[in-house]
């Protein structure tokens, strides 16, 4: 089993990546910074991508649009465009639900996963995470309790 991890140098997805290596299942790590040719080369033999790369607290709220409705955009299109049916799971926040920069931005991405879904056979799989906390959680940044525990 080979699995993508959008945000692989992230919060979750450096705990997820963690944990999948102790399982024995080989990471694809997709990090910030990181050129579309590396996504393209992962999904030419990932299993599953699961995307948890996002822009919480940016300088400018473009960058909600940028990174979360447009790197959705980019990593939807890849998949359609590699002739794979690979499943997709989307990490979304409860602020989708919210008229905020953040929320707008995480509803948009989930509705570019959803008309990946209408195009591909395999499935696709949206989390609304409402709080994360966990090893690796930065205080002031990920957790109220990371910052109490601080």
């Amino acid at each position: 089993m080979r699995v993508l991890v959008t945000g692989a140098g992230g919060f979750i997805g450096r705990n997820l990546s963690v944990r999948l290596g102790e399982l024995g299942i080989a990471v694809l790590p997709f990090a910030r910074g990181d050129a579309d040719s590396v996504l393209q080369g992962a999904l030419s033999v990932a299993d599953v991508a699961v995307h948890l790369a996002g822009e919480n607290r940016p300088l400018s709220d473009d960058a909600f649009e940028q990174v979360n409705v447009g790197l959705t955009r980019r990593l939807c299109d890849a998949i359609s465009e590699s002739g794979r049916d690979i499943p997709l799971l989307l990490a979304s926040s409860s602020q989708a639900d919210l008229d905020n920069p953040y929320g707008r931005s995480k509803l948009r991405a989930e509705a570019v996963v959803e008309a990946l879904a209408l195009r591909q056979a395999a499935g696709v799989a949206v989390y609304r995470l409402p709080g994360v906390f966990g090893k690796w959680c930065r205080p002031n940044y990920n957790s109220v309790v990371a910052t109490f525990c601080h």
